[in-house]
Order: C-alpha cells, then sequence, then structure tokens
C-alpha cells in the first residue's frame, strides 16, 4: 500500500489525529500550570522542548501497538493456516512488512504530536490578551480533531468534539493544578 492510500485510509486518518490530538493533551497537561500560574507563561522554547518529549513517547506508543496488533494478526493467521512451527510468519517477510508498517505509523503519529503539542503551546505563545485566550484556542482546535476522529471510525461527530474538548478542559486543570513545568 502506498503511502497516499495510506493517508486517504482509516487507519493513517486515525494516526494523524490522534498523533495531534495525543501532543496538544500533553502540551495542556505539562504546561498548563505554567502558563495560568506563574509569570513566565508559555514561550517558544518550551513549546520545542514538549514537542519533542511528546513525539518520543508518541512515536513509543504507537510503534509498541501497532507492531503488536499486526503480529496478533499474523498469529491468527498461522492458526488459521494450521502451520506446525509458531513465530513462522513473524521471521518472513510478512514480518518485516509489519515491523515496518508500525515504524512508519508511529514516525508519522510521533510527528503529528510534535506538530499538535508546538501548535498549541505556540497558539498561548502568539494569541493576544489574557492567558487563557491561548487555552480556550488549544480546546477549541482539539473539538475540531475529535470531529475528524470520529469520522475516521463512523462516530459521532458532535459527541466525540465535545467529549474530546472536555477531556482536554480537565487535563487542563489537572495540569494547572500538578504544575509539572515552571
Amino acid at each position: 500500500m502506498g503511502w497516499r492510500a495510506y493517508l486517504e485510509g482509516s487507519r493513517g486518518r486515525l494516526d494523524i489525529v490522534a498523533g495531534l490530538v495525543d501532543g496538544i493533551l500533553n502540551a495542556l497537561t505539562l504546561a498548563a500550570g505554567r502558563i495560568l500560574n506563574s509569570n513566565k507563561g508559555a514561550d517558544f522554547d518550551l513549546a520545542i522542548r514538549l514537542a519533542i518529549a511528546t513525539g518520543l513517547t508518541t512515536i513509543f506508543v504507537f510503534f509498541i501497538a501497532h507492531y503488536a496488533e499486526l503480529r496478533a494478526e499474523l498469529t491468527r493467521a498461522e492458526r488459521e493456516l494450521n502451520l506446525l512451527s509458531h513465530g513462522r510468519l513473524a521471521t518472513s517477510r510478512l514480518g518485516q512488512r509489519a515491523l515496518q508498517s508500525a515504524a512508519g505509523s508511529a514516525l508519522l503519529a510521533g510527528a503529528c504530536g510534535i506538530i499538535g503539542a508546538t501548535l498549541s503551546l505556540l497558539l498561548c505563545v502568539y494569541i493576544p490578551g489574557p492567558r487563557w485566550v491561548g487555552l480556550a484556542a488549544i480546546l477549541i482546535l482539539l473539538g475540531t480533531l475529535g470531529a475528524f476522529l470520529a469520522r475516521s471510525f463512523h462516530g459521532s461527530p458532535l459527541i466525540w468534539s465535545c467529549s474530546v474538548a472536555i477531556c482536554g478542559a480537565l487535563l487542563t486543570f489537572v495540569g494547572m493544578k500538578i504544575s509539572i513545568v515552571n
């Protein structure tokens, strides 16, 4: 499957939107205390540092999830084919393709996580007015992404949009209270 077909498919959309949402939620949780409770607020340096951390964790999580899913599919195929030796498909070209596919998906989600974290924190830097206005813009962005996520698996865009935005607001509140980044 080519990259274009992958990106147009539901799995590609899911990696993109989930990566963006993950990046935004990580940024909200980690930086909300600094944005709302300190005199520093968000800055470009904070956006880059949190984006890198978010991207790396997103890559790891998505790689493990995708690779485990693909390996499980190979194991199921072995059972259905009544192969006598286990793990044979995983060591074949199919196993290599599963590894490459999982790595590509993880890198895409990680890149989207970096973009989501950076974009969300830069909104807080460049939107004029009180600091909460930037956070409100992030929650609107998050709700919009929730609607796109719902479309990837035929869910209700309104319910997903509201749910993801509310979860973002809750994580912002938690981040404000525990104030991880000072």
